[in-house]
């Protein structure tokens, strides 16, 4: 392809999607289809009309959050965790000081 795609082609291809979902001849499924198209075509409106109120009060139109939790591929961070990890007193597999319970039988601290 060779533009990104836009807000508003996800909404022509949702909207010429739910015309091909009529077509379904199970009812509960293509009940179930429009839904999910319905939903997500509300979403896209929805988020155009959100970027454009922003826009006209200058605001930030989105920030992009922290994640909770990151995950990585390196040793580094495997070795910390180890590290910083204690014996579960429930089932004595190691147990990362990270959490508030056991990843493995679910055991909570206190």
């Amino acid at each position: 392809m060779s533009q990104d795609a836009t807000v508003d082609q996800l909404r022509r291809y949702l909207q010429e999607q739910l015309v091909e979902a009529e077509d379904i001849s199970n009812i509960d499924q293509r009940k179930q289809r429009i839904l999910k198209l319905e939903s997500a075509l509300f979403e896209a409106i929805e988020f155009v009309k959100s970027v454009e109120e922003r826009e006209l009060v200058e605001s930030i139109i989105f920030e992009e959050s922290s994640s909770v939790r990151l995950i990585s591929s390196s040793n580094t961070d495997e070795e910390q965790s180890v590290a910083e990890s204690e014996s579960c007193p429930e089932c004595d597999e190691p147990q990362s000081s990270e959490f508030s319970f056991c990843q493995v039988c679910g055991y909570q601290r206190k």
